[in-house]
Parts: structure tokens; C-alpha cells; sequence
């Protein structure tokens, strides 16, 4: 196919990457002239420009910006996209954006893809991003039924997982095991950062390794990305810090309170539930 990608960053830029590995031209959509230079020095698209115009030429076309470009689009994108042409995101939030889009144009689709790294702009795609990688699509009663077919067969072909949600379901879940994470890394990164205690600080820089740097990763991530999250799903990350909180504070007292046996307990439960999490 001919597929449009608006927006050459970690997503797009890993797009344009396996899509063109799959036989598909790409039309890739960079938002200023130094990033069209640079998507073209990487060949993220077959064709890269500023010119909206491009995706006139595209039977599908994936957005790939960041959320609050989704959620009010430029009115020069909106027009720039033919009636009959299939669109999807890769937005990780999926509500607001779907009520946006599905009163934009008639083949819509919300999508997301649960991949990403902690790096961000047109220098950080690489094609093996969404091997094995999570999809959800987040179809809904107005949906295409031919739109949401030719999206889920591109997503398989990438050698991901699909898995279907409304928008509503999408966005609790991912305020638990995506949004919240976060957050908690980003505390947990704070917290370590002791500068009222320089010789520690030294010590644990030092000595950190694997356990916090899978812990803290995704709080070493796009910031821009966090703040979106907590704009636009706030409800329900809320809901998970608070559920979090919750928790932590359980595993407070039972360590106040010397009761190692129920801490145990707790900490084995939590491993065992690990399981069906991480497959």
C-alpha cells in the first residue's frame, strides 16, 4: 500500500522503518525542514517532506504525533487527508482522541501500539521496535467495518499481537500498566536523589545497576509524553496512584509492625501475580 505517516519520531520514525521492509512506499510527514533532512539521511520514508499535500497520494495514513496534536489537530491536516483514505494513530491515550477524530473523518480507527524506548525524536526510530510488540486497536459502533479489517492485517503483518478495546476500556488499563509506571519511576528516581546527602548520592550513583535501571526506566522518558498522560487520562491514573498508594502504605505497616510472616506472604502473592503480567 501507499501509507502516510504524520510525524517522524520514535513511533513514526519505526514505522516508516518496517513498513518499507514490508514492500509498502511511505510518505512520511516531518514537522520542520530539519527533521525532513534528517528522516531522509535515515530513510524513514521512501518519500519525506513538510508538504501535506504528500498524503493526498496515501490509501492509509498513520498519525504519529504527540497527543495533544491529536486531540486538536491542525485544520491544514484535517483537509489534507482524502475522505476515502483509511487513518488510524498510535496516540497512547485513546478516548479524547477518538471522540475527536471519529467526528473528523469517516474511516477512522484509533490504535495503539504498546511499544517505545525512553528516547524520543527523528534520530531514535529503529525497524524492530514492534517485534512482538502489544496493538490494541480501539474500534467503536461507528467504525468501518473494511477500515478496522485493513488495519488489523497491517498491524499483524508488523508481527504484533492484536487485541481489540473500546476507548473507555483502553485507557483504564493502560492508566495501570503503562500511565502509572510513570509516575512511580519518576518518584522513585527523586527519591534516590539525595542532595542534602552528597557522599550517599555518590555511592548510590555508583552502585546502581540493573534493578534500577529497569525500575526507573520509563521515568527517564519523554516528559512531554507524562504530562499529556495526566492531562488527558487524569481520572484514572489518579485512580491508580491512589490504589498504588494503597498498597505501599500496607507494606508500610507490616514492616512498622515487625510482621514478617504476613510480609512474606505479600511479597509472595505479588510474584506470583507477576506471572500473568509478563509473558
Amino acid at each position: 500500500m501507499k501509507i502516510g505517516i504524520v510525524g517522524l519520531g520514535l513511533i513514526g520514525g519505526s514505522l516508516g522503518l518496517k513498513l518499507q521492509s514490508l514492500n509498502h512506499t511511505i510518505y512520511g510527514i516531518a514537522n520542520n525542514h530539519f527533521n525532513e533532512k534528517k528522516a531522509k539521511e535515515k530513510k524513514l520514508a521512501n518519500f519525506v517532506s513538510t508538504n501535506l499535500s504528500f498524503l493526498k497520494e496515501c490509501e492509509l495514513i498513520i498519525l504519529a504525533l504527540p497527543i495533544k496534536d491529536l486531540i486538536n489537530p491542525s485544520p491544514k491536516l484535517v483537509a489534507s487527508i482524502p475522505q476515502g483514505t483509511i487513518v488510524t494513530d498510535v496516540g497512547s491515550v485513546k478516548e479524547p482522541i477518538v471522540n475527536t477524530w471519529e467526528n473528523l473523518h469517516p474511516l477512522y480507527v484509533g490504535s495503539h501500539p504498546m511499544a517505545g524506548t525512553e528516547k524520543k525524536g527523528v534520530d531514535s526510530g529503529f525497524e524492530d521496535l514492534f517485534k512482538n510488540a502489544k496493538w490494541i486497536i480501539t474500534p467503536t459502533q461507528k467504525s468501518n467495518l473494511n477500515a478496522v479489517r485493513t488495519i488489523s492485517e497491517l498491524i499483524k503483518s508488523m508481527e504484533c499481537g492484536i487485541y481489540k478495546a473500546s476507548p473507555v476500556e483502553h485507557d483504564e488499563a493502560v492508566s495501570l500498566i503503562s500511565h502509572l509506571p510513570i509516575f512511580l519511576a519518576s518518584a522513585l528516581i527523586k527519591t534516590v536523589d539525595t542532595k542534602n546527602n552528597q557522599s550517599l548520592l555518590d555511592l548510590t550513583q555508583k552502585l546502581s545497576a540493573t534493578g534500577f535501571a529497569d525500575t526507573s526506566r520509563v521515568g527517564g522518558g519523554n516528559e512531554q509524553l507524562g504530562l499529556d498522560l495526566a492531562k488527558n487520562n487524569q481520572i484514572n491514573v489518579l485512580n491508580a496512584i491512589s490504589n498504588f498508594k494503597n498498597n505501599l502504605n500496607t507494606l508500610e505497616s507490616l514492616i512498622k509492625e515487625e510482621n514478617w510472616e504476613l510480609l512474606s506472604k505479600k511479597l509472595a502473592e505479588a510474584k506470583e501475580i507477576r506471572k500473568s503480567f509478563i509473558n
